[in-house]
């Protein structure tokens, strides 16, 4: 745990020290972070009340909700305690104001998910977080499938997010052009990156989305990360991240949807409206780095699945560091790490690993061989053929009768 996430969940203890939760203490708690949200909260909040066998999955005090409301100047607050109480939902509300350097959006979430977790480990027994954001309505079985996700062995469970549609028709029309474009590159990346490195834990289909607005983890998992990074914006995937490293296993559900709003002058700097706002006004913006060129993508793909098989038979970290261009000792003892922690040291700092960011107008070029790629290697592995043959005669336009020797030394210049 870093400094910082130690004086946040110091200030996580004082708070549950001297607050008195409303209603009995839940396993399962779901937080909030508001910041003057006054309007939308009331929908947020409905949806949760909504909620259709969460309860019997929560046991007997089914959910509680910890709010935390970071420097709001509105009725926020009181508005969800009217509301949370009416329901009988146990809850926590807390007003805060915050310092400068705290008043953002990770210090909030994870300040709720501590507090959270000492609410949930009161309880006693197996604990579950799971946090959206204020202005995001979740589904009626939300929590139950969430639920339902951390019943085998992940550890964690990504929701997907689709915007309000009548705020989303105000956006200008590059902006849902680039929206649709991306959404459909990140689905057939991920069909490849299932068939080049599949996952038990995450079998297809799946997605890559890893949202506040939809995130739910177990409190073992969440204590063996030491609690949300310390960052001030992008915390959902620092979140996510922190599991990767420690082998944790996450869900990506496809089937968890929730619906955030799409307006561009959102309250948390840094965050999704921000991204947004940005793109609209520069359209030629790159896109995510995990939307990167095909060739690029590839290659992670396969590496990263290499290296995973290697790192259950028989790993050899002098090897890797050569195959990834690392510096000698830059992987340590692998045999007695993880291989979560060795691939984030990887992605760090090979060479080989350096996303290749698209700019939209060239992302729909990757999206058209992306799906002939997909289509191809469906083929193959229906038909038990090998898959990295595909790869070369769909990217590099090859022949199946080419010679051996040179598809070889073709693949070995795409995944080192």
């Amino acid at each position: 745990m870093s400094a910082h996430a130690a004086l946040r969940l110091d200030l996580a203890r004082q708070l549950f020290a001297h607050e008195k939760p409303a209603g009995p203490s839940p396993r399962v708690v779901v937080t909030i972070p508001a910041r003057d949200e006054e309007e939308r909260i009331a929908p947020c909040l409905s949806a949760l009340i909504r909620q259709r066998g969460g309860s019997a999955l929560a046991g007997e005090a089914g959910f509680g909700v910890v709010l935390l409301a970071n420097n709001c100047r509105d009725a926020t607050a009181p508005r969800a305690r009217q509301m949370l109480g009416a329901a009988g939902i146990p809850h926590l509300v807390l007003p805060l104001d915050l310092p400068p350097l705290a008043a953002n959006a990770g210090f909030a979430r994870g300040l709720a998910l501590d507090v959270a977790a000492l609410w949930s480990e009161r309880a006693g027994g197996p604990g579950v977080l799971l946090t959206t954001d204020a202005d995001t309505r979740v589904g009626h079985d939300w929590v139950g499938r969430n639920l339902s996700g951390l019943s085998g062995a992940c550890g964690a469970v990504a929701g997907r997010f689709a915007f309000e549609a009548h705020e989303e028709l105000g956006w200008p029309p590059h902006l849902r052009r680039r929206r649709r474009v991306e959404s459909a590159y990140e689905e057939v990346l991920a069909a490849l990156s299932a068939l080049l490195d599949p996952l038990p834990d995450d079998p297809w289909p799946n997605h890559w989305t890893e949202s506040g607005a939809s995130f739910a983890v177990t409190l073992d998992a969440y204590r063996r990360i030491g609690g949300l990074p310390a960052v001030a914006a992008g915390e959902d995937r620092a979140l996510a991240g922190a599991l990767a490293r420690h082998d944790v296993s996450i869900r990506h559900d496809p089937a968890i949807v929730v619906t955030t709003s799409a307006r561009l002058d959102g309250r948390a700097q840094g965050g999704c409206a921000s991204t947004l706002r940005e793109r609209s006004a520069r359209e030629e913006m790159p896109g995510d780095e995990r939307l990167e060129a095909l060739p690029a993508a590839l290659r992670r793909m396969t590496l990263r699945g290499r290296l995973r098989r290697a790192f259950a038979d028989d790993f050899d970290a002098d090897e890797w560091e050569h195959r990834l261009g690392l510096a000698s000792g830059a992987l340590g003892n692998g045999a007695r790490q993880r291989f979560g922690a060795v691939w984030a040291t990887a992605l760090a700092a090979s060479p080989l690993l350096v996303p290749q960011l698209l700019r939209p107008a060239g992302m729909e070029h990757h999206l058209l061989v992306a799906r002939r790629l997909r289509a191809a290697l469906e083929q193959a592995s229906a038909h038990g053929e090998k898959i990295e043959p595909v790869i070369l005669r769909a990217l590099l336009n090859q022949q199946p009768e080419a010679a051996a020797e040179r598809r070889d030394e073709q693949l070995a210049s795409l995944v080192a």
